[in-house]
């Protein structure tokens, strides 16, 4: 395996300082370097294997299982160790492939990575500060239109949930004062 040469850190080095990028000590410098070259290394490694993947699919159009030690599932975000599906539209671990191919939920929500489409009940709640009580209630009561992924998480799509950017407004947890009484 490739280690960082001599060579390749007096370049780093060099392209530090006509950067006006400056470490206090070589061993820092050598830090910085070596964190780069990994990031690369990894980097360049999970695109081999995801090139592999897409390979594949050539052969088995319709996806298929991978061994995973903690992929992520693009939908419910839940770190997956076991067996995770892989098709056209991203990594699912079991649940949430078993509710996309019932049509739970339309495919583009794998692919909205930037939730201008959808949102799901933990992103509320983490992302936005609504309560998971209130999100629940809102469902219940019909202001939010939830799609729910048995033993997993609620999407709400945005198209079905037009009044959703007010609705978190409205419901927004407080932010905590920072004042000492």
């Amino acid at each position: 395996m490739h280690e960082l040469t001599e060579k390749e850190f007096n370049s780093f080095k060099r392209i530090c300082e006509k950067d006006g990028i400056k470490y206090d000590t070589e061993e820092e410098y050598r830090e910085a370097a070596r964190n780069l070259f990994e990031y690369v290394k990894l980097t360049y490694e999970m695109a081999r294997e995801h090139h592999g993947w897409e390979q594949r699919l050539k052969d088995e159009p319709r996806g298929f299982w991978l061994d995973s030690a903690g992929r992520t599932c693009y939908v419910c975000h839940t770190n997956v160790h076991g067996q995770i599906w892989f098709d056209k539209w991203g990594l699912k671990c079991a649940n949430c492939q078993e509710a996309f191919e019932k049509k739970v939920f339309p495919g583009y929500v794998l692919k909205d990575r930037d939730n201008e489409k959808h949102v799901t009940d933990s992103q509320l709640n983490w992302k936005y500060g609504v309560c998971p009580r209130t999100i629940k209630k809102l469902t219940r009561t019909g202001l939010l239109k939830a799609r729910q992924i048995p033993n997993g998480p609620a999407i709400f799509l945005r198209k079905e949930n037009p009044d959703l950017p007010q609705i978190i407004r409205d419901y927004k947890k407080p932010a905590p004062s920072s004042s000492n009484k």
